[in-house]
């Protein structure tokens, strides 16, 4: 089935989207929420034809004006024999670059080739998230084969991104296994901390090099999370995460507590732009 599907484009599962966002939230293909404030190498997808691993470091904007030390995603890695095992890395506008194999493409827009892979740079796309609509839009678009769509949303220090795909016999990663069933509360989160909250290990690593990990310490703020909510988190989460290797108490609130896993907005287009230089 899984030959079909990659050769064939027959027999392949229900289309579902994994999105990427902020510091990072995720919503996975099987509908449940998380947030994943740790810095590191972490598997997105891992399967036995496409890998993608993202790459999370905290950023000044968030070190500056929520004062924590939650991630964004700075860069993302594709490889696989979907892309012919080449790899396609996608880094921000400010200090990254679209490289295939390590060789600089799409210095501007247009369309290039990586392998198996069809790579467009554009304005043109929707965006995983809104807080940033009021910038310049930078998109790139990478199709590859089985009908996989990954769109990434560069902005000046961090990106978005959106996988589109059906299922992969095995998968998983912090995307989810994409077996329909989703998490309630807070178990997604810790599940999928304690599968993949420590990095991506040295021999499994599609970056030339690797990152130090950095589990998140920091309280979040009133604005990710109300005093109201605060108390009741607070006594869940200190329990919690003693249970959670890879999870850290601060990520269990945000889980409970920001208003993405309500599926609402954290900081409105509005509050980006008051607070972007």
């Amino acid at each position: 089935k899984q030959w079909c599907c990659v050769h064939k484009s027959r027999g392949c599962g229900e289309k579902k989207s994994c999105s990427l966002w902020g510091d990072p939230h995720i919503f996975t293909f099987d509908q449940s929420r998380l947030v994943f404030y740790s810095e590191g190498d972490f598997w997105v997808v891992k399967s036995a034809t496409l890998q993608v691993q993202g790459r999370f470091q905290a950023t000044d904007w968030t070190k500056k004006n929520d004062k924590t030390d939650y991630s964004s995603m700075t860069q993302i890695i594709i490889g696989g024999s979907l892309v012919e095992n080449r790899k396609i890395q996608i880094g921000p506008m400010g200090s990254g670059q679209i490289t295939c194999d390590g060789e600089t493409i799409l210095n501007y827009f247009g369309s290039d080739k990586c392998g198996g892979a069809t790579v467009t740079f554009g304005s043109d796309g929707d965006l995983v998230d809104n807080a940033m609509s009021f910038l310049p839009h930078k998109v790139v678009h990478i199709y590859l084969p089985s009908g996989v769509v990954i769109q990434v949303n560069r902005w000046p220090n961090f990106i978005n991104a959106k996988i589109i795909m059906q299922p992969i016999a095995g998968q998983t990663g912090i995307c989810g296994n994409f077996n329909g069933m989703k998490k309630a509360a807070f178990q997604a989160g810790k599940e999928l901390h304690a599968q993949f909250g420590f990095g991506v290990p040295a021999h499994e690593l599609l970056f030339a090099s690797s990152i130090p990990l950095h589990i998140p310490t920091a309280s979040p703020s009133n604005k990710r999370c109300s005093p109201a909510r605060r108390q009741r988190a607070e006594s869940v989460c200190e329990h919690e995460a003693k249970s959670a290797p890879g999870w850290s108490v601060a990520e269990c609130l945000g889980d409970m507590c920001d208003p993405h896993t309500d599926g609402l907005t954290s900081f409105t287009a509005e509050e980006m732009k008051a607070l972007t230089p």
